[in-house]
């Protein structure tokens, strides 16, 4: 889905190429649409109700209202400009192919660059999170251990390997402590 963000930055230069069309069919369907369809519409484009109806007069569309209109109401935006003659629904590619064709190649760049970045900080805090549980898990259990009980070689290896996730995790304090576990047993 093309965001709020790149929408907003799109021109308000007329890309319609059949004026009489487009008055035509954003007519048509913006009657059809709902009041919360409409709001959402101005919402991702970030513009006035004003402007959608100076299309009705004018013929002329922007990128910007093509976009937010087909996204929201589900239409081809080739349809709105007057290239395509079937109502069709909205489809990605062809949206980002009329951005590409109408110069905004760098915008598309940036917003692919952008969601890639959000996607790899959501796995990153899903981990963090997974290893605080797993940390907080291990604490409890360790606390539950009285000191009259006699740890095993297996509790030594399995404390060893959780410490070992946590300092892969990144870790501050368990990389030093694993550090400094490595030399004891070392003899160093």
């Amino acid at each position: 889905m093309i965001n709020a963000a790149l929408v907003q930055r799109l021109k308000q230069n007329n890309i319609s190429k059949d004026g009489e069309k487009t008055k035509a069919r954003v007519q048509e369907i913006w009657k059809a649409a709902s009041a919360a369809e409409k709001q959402a519409v101005c919402d991702l484009s970030g513009t006035a109700k004003a402007t959608v109806y100076r299309i009705f007069t004018t013929g002329g569309i922007s990128a910007k209202l093509a976009i937010a209109i087909a996204q929201v109401l589900q239409v081809d935006p080739l349809y709105l400009t007057g290239e395509a003659e079937q109502r069709g629904t909205y489809n990605e590619v062809v949206v980002t192919t009329l951005l590409s064709r109408l110069g905004y190649e760098k915008l598309l760049v940036e917003q692919d660059k952008a969601i890639r970045r959000a996607q790899r900080e959501a796995v990153r805090l899903q981990k963090e999170t997974v290893v605080k549980n797993e940390t907080t898990s291990q604490e409890k259990n360790i606390k539950e251990v009285s000191k009259s009980e006699i740890v095993t070689s297996e509790d030594l290896i399995v404390l060893l390997q959780s410490l070992e996730i946590r300092a892969k995790a990144g870790i501050p304090q368990a990389k030093q402590l694993l550090g400094q576990i490595k030399l004891l047993l070392l003899g160093v």
